[in-house]
């Protein structure tokens, strides 16, 4: 994929101007058969710079994805503004639209027995991309996504992960100020995977503002600046992974594994002062342990109660600083992220 493939003429625009303002956004659904609306967003408030990477992360049914249709001017919100690159977006949606790029993906939205080109040209035709410049930007885009190979093909002979990486070329026809991607790399090959986040990267190295849903904790770590976790419909953490994870509580994780472990050495271990609720698997036949800590890790106390246990120690056991995923999932109680 090529790395840069997109160059922005904004490129030369600071950094830390504010590109997506979305302030106190409600969205109330119809309340057929009830005494009140359903809110599925309460209160939302968000901003992300040029050149950022806000990643939202919630569990099913959160409001997730009905913050980036209210962003995306797809739906108009029922209280709250949006300003997109300077422009009123609840006021005029489609001078709003004409800034932003949305990746939806999925299986469907094209033409399938249509090429790849003809439906880049069509979506450029739709976005109002000038006609002098249509042909330039879909080869662009197709370049930028590693699809010039295959443009002439029809999308119907397209696997998940092409289809996938048409959709973020469609997204990039209108050269947009901020891209809002939801879940861009859901269902690739781990290469192909790899190659859409340099993509992202480089996106917002070029100074695009980046609005990321996924539900790879792991990507999100390593794409992310920022973070916002929103739960029933409003935004309850913000901040890094490190903010995440003090807000949190669990911070640091000893993990290890023991054969035959009983219920009663996991218990022993629990007593231990500090400790958060101790999680375990099996895997390879292997009692598999995660110890999170509330407070400074006591590994000298672990050491100790695992040799009154077992007479020594595993060789696997290891206390580190805990991983964006650890950390969300003691926010939320274990609840998945799509």
């Amino acid at each position: 994929m090529s790395n840069g493939a997109v160059t922005r003429e904004a490129q030369g625009e600071k950094l830390n101007r504010m590109v997506v303002e979305a302030e106190g956004l409600r969205r109330e659904f119809g309340s057929k058969g009830r005494s009140a609306p359903c809110v599925a967003v309460d209160d939302v408030s968000l901003s992300i710079a040029a050149g950022e990477i806000l990643c939202l992360l919630g569990p099913n049914g959160a409001g997730k994805t009905t913050t980036v249709k209210m962003l995306a001017t797809l739906l108009a919100p029922t209280a709250g503004a949006i300003r997109i690159d300077g422009v009123d977006a609840v006021a005029n949606p489609r001078e709003a639209r004409s800034r932003l790029g949305l990746v939806l993906g999925g299986e469907r939205g094209f033409y399938l027995r249509a090429s790849a080109r003809d439906n880049l040209l069509f979506f450029a035709d739709v976005l109002g991309v000038p006609g002098g410049e249509r042909k330039r930007r879909v080869e662009k885009s197709l370049e930028a996504v590693a699809l010039t190979r295959r443009a002439s093909d029809p999308v119907e002979a397209f696997s998940r992960g092409m289809r996938q990486r048409l959709h973020i070329a469609r997204g990039l026809l209108n050269d947009p100020r901020v891209l809002l991607l939801d879940e861009p790399t859901n269902g690739l090959d781990p290469e192909i995977a790899r190659d859409i986040r340099a993509l992202v990267r480089d996106l917002a190295s070029a100074g695009a503002a980046v609005l990321l849903t996924t539900h790879y904790l792991t990507e999100a770590e390593q794409l992310a600046n920022s973070l916002a976790l929103i739960v029933d419909g409003s935004i309850t953490v913000t901040g890094d992974a490190a903010g995440i994870a003090a807000r949190s509580g669990v911070s640091t994780i000893t993990t290890l594994s023991l054969d035959d472990a009983l219920d009663s050495e996991i218990a022993h271990l629990q007593s231990i002062e500090g400790l958060g609720q101790i999680s375990s698997e099996i895997r390879g036949g292997r009692t598999h342990l995660h110890l999170p800590w509330n407070t400074t890790p006591d590994d000298a106390r672990v050491v100790s109660v695992l040799r009154s246990m077992r007479g020594s120690v595993p060789d696997d056991l290891l206390t580190r600083r805990a991983t964006l995923e650890e950390s969300y999932l003691a926010l939320v109680g274990g609840g998945a992220t799509t």
